[in-house]
């Protein structure tokens, strides 16, 4: 997947990666998961083939929703079904800390994507020199503000 132009486009630094970038990012996904329980987890299908990565990037008081599918898994709904098991699994380990998730601009399928899940497009925001667009989750802000419950509604508002 990180070798794919398309499938980077949007992702890290927007170009295909080496093997040693590679290897190094898995490494800290592994140093992330020892030290905060929560990182970015490897999919896989039914066959144990890789499908792609989702999962969590963020600190102690914010989390930003990430998910990468291969080419080949485009168009089947899986970012979707992911990001709404990404919230779900947020909601029951960390529902104090907002969810937020940010989208490059141009990438109008992942910022469907949110939407389908939930998320309320808030602004755009620099992240890393590329600007974004920003997503929030209702649903976790209300809880960090204290206004609501931890449910999560059975389809998303638009």
């Amino acid at each position: 997947m990180h070798s794919d132009p398309e499938s980077m486009r949007y992702v890290r630094f927007g170009r295909p990666e080496t093997r040693t970038e590679v290897e190094d990012l898995v490494g800290e996904y592994i140093a992330h998961q020892t030290a905060r329980g929560w990182t970015k987890w490897r999919l896989a299908d039914v066959d144990g083939q890789l499908v792609g990565r989702a999962g969590f990037g963020g600190d102690d008081s914010t989390r930003g929703i990430a998910y990468a599918i291969r080419r080949s898994h485009w168009g089947r709904g899986l970012a979707t079904e992911i990001a709404g098991a990404l919230v779900d699994w947020h909601l029951t380990h960390a529902p104090a800390l907002r969810l937020r998730g940010l989208v490059v601009i141009g990438n109008d399928p992942s910022a469907r994507v949110l939407q389908k899940a939930g998320f309320v497009e808030v602004g755009t925001e620099d992240f890393h020199g590329t600007v974004c667009r920003s997503f929030v989750h209702p649903l976790v802000e209300s809880v960090c503000q204290g206004t609501g419950n931890s449910k999560r509604p059975l389809a998303p508002e638009f």
